[in-house]
């Protein structure tokens, strides 16, 4: 696009005294310009290719080309810059078809003088100007659309509407996929509807939209729908009366969504009888429990990634970085509730990682700043700057004993603030301790009140038995004990009159080098194959890869086996894996790529331990990564493996 405060106008003429015309006629047009000329078709394609043309003044007839297919050929060819056609013939129909061809306006020659070309001009270039914009909004607008049908198909949602006179009902797409459709193939009506209806649920259902078209509120229902005679469905659906102006009718709007899988999972809850009365958790359910939490947290990590970097608003990114907390919170609490039985059964493992010091310790300080505010304290980070910018160790239960500590200090009152620093003590070569003081100002501890804080790992020995101790308050200290002995760290106590202060030291190791950069990405076209049986993982983690960058390709396959075969068919450059999945698992599957592939092989697992990394790695496998997993960790975990096809 020229910048200049001139018009660059480009006149495509063979005849010289047509163009000497223009070129008078353009200085009584009162145009700022700068005008180029070609006599010929392929010169005028030379002169925008070396020039910033704003405009062109186009001649149908040139020694190398003539006729509308000249128009069509240089609109095709330049489709941003707008075109005033020269014509020699005074027919309207002629104009008519230069317009529809792309032209933006049209002269007839010796029938215009300065003032009709430049409002010609200006016109043009006005004209043009819009039709880009409007363009470039309805794309928006399609891609917008795209999205939300997207939304609608992962989430199993779609919207519908009835005329109450002729109960004839109009479904989006995922309307049609609940009931076993092909979208549009039918032209539904109420008839059709309750026909799906489970006959025990068909009176509820009937009454639900009579009382619907009558009282104006918003209803809600769940019921079953049968389909094909032997499946059934669970939906949830909404419906509300609404007066339609344009067509002067009263119409019944409303969404329903397939909930099925959420009624099997509070079904499978049930029959394991998984309640909260329940004093001793096995780890069999815990395991599985693990599998089905951390699932569909990973894809709301990644989706919450995928919002991040799109195009949104300041509030629209205020509101994402609370999810992002939120779900860094409940990760927190999960991780309690998990891992509690192999504590105490003395079965949980440490898994070292690699450990952004300021991401991590930022995203510790997020979930207490909104803790402290909601109980009307203060809360400040300190020492940040001084620290390194990776250590290893276990993150996951080093998060564990600062929320714990944390949420212990906040449950005591009073409370005037609360702020943290952290420390890095070197030791000999790699090894160190990170230091954790954490100041309750205003908070005063008795010696018997430390005392229960210091042993509080006992209480876990009391869950152990048979006990049914009413010391659950001082629980999540107890994990939190516990996880600083296993770790071989200490914890001290110090208290005054007005503060206390909470000293954990934990021993991590030091990095000498960083093997990558974060942002380095792919330098060519990667192919990967991903192993995935979870649909909203699948959308979600492709959609993680492809954004990071356009040189990356994702392949999907549901299972196993599907993925062996399409690894034996294509072939590919790497490999995510599932674990867990139907058909066949990630193990064997990895178990046969490995006798005829040394391709690399990331686990993507939602059940994080040791004795599943021993697996993965036994398996062939190149690394590990628990769900749910930050996008940067998976680029770094994918990088690590790509040095042959980097160098």
């Amino acid at each position: 696009m020229n910048t200049n405060s001139k018009t660059n106008i480009l006149v495509i003429e063979d005849n010289p005294g047509d163009f000497n015309l223009v070129k008078i006629l353009l200085k009584d047009a009162s145009i700022k310009h700068e005008l180029f000329h070609a006599d010929t078709y392929f010169d005028g394609n030379e002169v925008i290719k070396n020039n910033e043309i704003d405009l062109v003044l186009l001649d149908l007839s040139l020694p190398d080309s003539s006729g509308f297919k000249t128009l069509s050929n240089f609109r095709e060819k330049f489709p941003l810059v707008p075109v005033i056609v020269l014509t020699g013939v005074n027919n309207e129909i002629v104009g008519n078809q230069a317009i529809k061809a792309g032209a933006s306006d049209y002269l007839v020659k010796g029938q215009f003088d300065g003032k009709i070309l430049g409002r010609s001009i200006r016109y043009s270039l006005h004209r043009f100007k819009t039709q880009l914009q409007l363009e470039a909004t309805a794309q928006h607008l399609a891609l917008s659309e795209k999205r939300y049908v997207e939304a609608q198909e992962m989430a199993h949602f779609g919207n519908w509407e009835m005329d109450i006179v002729s109960n004839a009902m109009k479904w989006t797409d995922e309307v049609y996929r609940i009931f076993g459709y092909r979208p549009g193939s039918i032209n539904p009506t109420f008839s059709d509807y309750l026909n799906y209806v489970h006959t025990e649920d068909r009176k509820m259902a009937e009454a639900f939209f009579e009382d619907s078209t009558k009282d104006g509120k918003l209803n809600t229902l769940e019921h079953r729908i049968l389909i094909d005679g032997r499946t059934i469905k669970h939906v949830a659906i909404q419906a509300k009366v609404h007066f339609e102006p344009i067509t002067n009718k009263i119409i019944l709007v409303g969404v329903i969504q397939d909930i099925t899988q959420r009624k099997l999972s509070e079904q499978l809850i049930l029959e394991k009888n998984i309640n909260k009365g329940t004093s001793k958790l096995k780890e069999e359910a815990l395991a599985d429990m693990s599998f089905h939490i951390r699932t569909p947290l990973s894809s709301i990590v990644n989706l919450l990634y995928i919002l991040e970097n799109s195009t949104i608003n300041n509030q629209q990114r205020e509101y994402i970085e609370g999810l992002k907390t939120s779900v860094d919170d409940l990760s927190i609490m999960t991780n309690n509730l998990l891992n509690f039985s192999l504590l105490v059964s003395e079965k949980l493992n440490i898994n070292e990682e690699e450990i952004n010091l300021k991401e991590f310790l930022t995203s510790v300080a997020k979930v207490t700043q909104i803790k402290t505010d909601n109980i009307g304290s203060s809360f400040s980070l300190e020492g940040l700057d001084n620290l390194p910018e990776k250590v290893r160790s276990d993150s996951n239960k080093i998060t564990q004993i600062l929320y714990n500590l944390i949420d212990n200090i906040l449950r005591a009152t009073p409370l005037n603030s609360l702020s943290m620093n952290c420390e890095l003590i070197p030791g000999n070569d790699e090894d160190a301790k990170l230091k954790f003081s954490i100041n309750a100002l205003g908070q005063s501890l008795s010696e018997e009140e430390q005392k229960s804080l210091l042993e509080a790992d006992k209480l876990l020995e009391v869950y152990n038995g048979e006990s049914t101790s009413e010391s659950s308050p001082l629980l999540g200290m107890g994990i939190a004990s516990k996880l600083i002995k296993m770790l071989g760290g200490t914890y001290h106590i110090s208290s005054t009159s007005d503060h206390t202060i909470h000293e954990v030291n934990l021993p991590v190791k030091t990095l000498k080098q960083l093997r990558f950069n974060e942002q380095q990405k792919p330098e060519v076209p990667l192919k990967i194959l991903l192993v995935e049986d979870h649909f909203l993982n699948q959308i979600a983690t492709k959609k993680v890869l492809t954004t990071w960058s356009n040189l990356v390709s994702v392949d999907i396959a549901e299972n196993g086996l599907i993925g062996v075969e399409k690894f034996r068919e294509h072939g590919y450059d790497l490999v995510l894996m599932d674990i867990q999945m139907p058909v066949m698992g990630g193990i064997e599957a990895t178990q046969k790529i490995r006798e005829q592939s040394n391709t690399p092989i990331i686990a993507l697992t939602a059940n994080s331990s040791k004795q599943e990394s021993e697996r993965c790695f036994e398996a062939g496998m190149n690394d590990y990564i628990a769900k749910p997993f930050k996008p940067q960790d998976l680029y770094m975990k994918i990088m690590s493996q790509l040095v042959p096809i980097n160098s």
